[in-house]
């Protein structure tokens, strides 16, 4: 710890220390040699662009490169965004569902949250694990769990390990489910604490499952995405990187494509915004310059829906007019013979559906 503690020391007062003398006394210890440690760089600094992934991954290998819009390409502003989807979801719960008109009061904090936490929708809490799925931390509510009785609720025994793979455990693997955790943890507060015949008569399962179908039903019923295509600026976030990193894989052969769960007009609102970095109308908005970052568009994906259901419908859209048009899809291709893909994407390469 010495050793450490002034290494720490040299390295904040002085220049920074090379890697052969941060690990020499070590070596010493153990007779070791190590050349290699000398060509190592003394300081390493870490940036907000930086990747870190846990496998190797060869993108020189990579044929095609796809990705999602929203809270991908699109990177929204926070809280405003979500303060949509909560805002919008509170009113369907009182005015739709009959809560209390209290849940109008919540305040959303964003900043509360992280993703990688599980709900348990069955008992209203939220669980930090780790890779052994061990608990580490628990929440009831708001409230903190104390070390007994999380252990005793989701400790492993001898002939058990728990697996928060049953349908009640909720994954909060995207940004989108930080407001499903806020209201649903300010709905529990509310019946544990509160005085609403209500709620007592509701099971914490119940109370998520209907906080869940709010807020999916403002990303569907335009309370969001109408909201944000009246005032793109006010709610997405303009990346120089974006295109210059679209183009880049196009340049070195990498096909690209964009698959997003959202539909044509307002991809064509959101994309445009981020091409020009300006709202834009008329014209300008039917040209859909943007299209030339991408090989591929499908909107309304479906996702994940269509990894399991193979009768899903897929349509090609006519960007000028959004208009659809119908498609055979793996059937129309096969017709078309040799080089059945090339010839149906040069009828139009933006698709709707599964």
């Amino acid at each position: 710890n010495g050793v450490a503690n002034s290494n720490l020391i040299a390295a904040v007062d002085n220049e920074p220390f090379s890697a052969q003398s941060r690990y020499k006394d070590l070596l010493n210890t153990f007779q070791l040699s190590l050349p290699s440690l000398s060509h190592l760089p003394s300081f390493r600094p870490i940036s907000a662009t930086d990747v870190f992934c846990n496998r190797e991954l060869r993108f020189d290998n990579l044929r095609a490169i796809g990705f999602d819009m929203d809270y991908t390409l699109a990177q929204y502003q926070q809280p405003g965004f979500d303060k949509l989807a909560f805002d919008g979801a509170k009113e369907k719960l009182v005015h739709s569902l009959g809560y209390p008109e209290e849940v109008l009061d919540f305040e959303y904090d964003h900043a509360y949250w992280v993703r990688g936490l599980i709900i348990d929708t069955q008992r209203g809490n939220f669980l930090k694990i780790d890779r052994h799925k061990y608990v580490r931390m628990a929440y009831h509510g708001f409230q903190p769990i104390s070390s007994n009785m999380r252990k005793y609720l989701y400790s492993r025994t001898f002939n058990k390990v728990p697996s928060f793979t049953e349908k009640y455990f909720v994954n909060m693997d995207t940004l989108f489910q930080h407001v499903d955790a806020h209201l649903f943890a300010s709905l529990v507060e509310m019946k544990d604490y509160g005085e609403h015949e209500f709620l007592d008569g509701k099971t914490y399962e119940e109370i998520y499952r209907q906080v869940r179908e709010c807020v999916d039903l403002c990303h569907r019923d335009g309370v969001i995405k109408d909201e944000v295509a009246r005032n793109p600026e006010k709610y997405l976030v303009i990346d120089k990187g974006l295109l210059p990193m679209l183009r880049g894989f196009r340049k070195a052969g990498v096909k690209v494509f964009l698959l997003t769960n959202s539909y044509w007009e307002y991809t064509q609102t959101a994309m445009n915004y981020l091409y020009h970095e300006k709202k834009v109308d008329g014209e300008l908005e039917k040209k859909n310059e943007w299209l030339e970052l991408f090989d591929l568009v499908v909107v309304g994906s479906c996702k994940p829906a269509y990894l399991t259901d193979p009768y899903l419908n897929l349509f090609r859209v006519v960007p000028e007019d959004g208009s659809l048009r119908n498609t055979d899809g793996l059937f129309e291709i096969e017709a078309l013979g040799e080089d059945g893909a090339a010839k149906f994407l040069a009828q139009g390469k933006t698709f709707q559906g599964g």
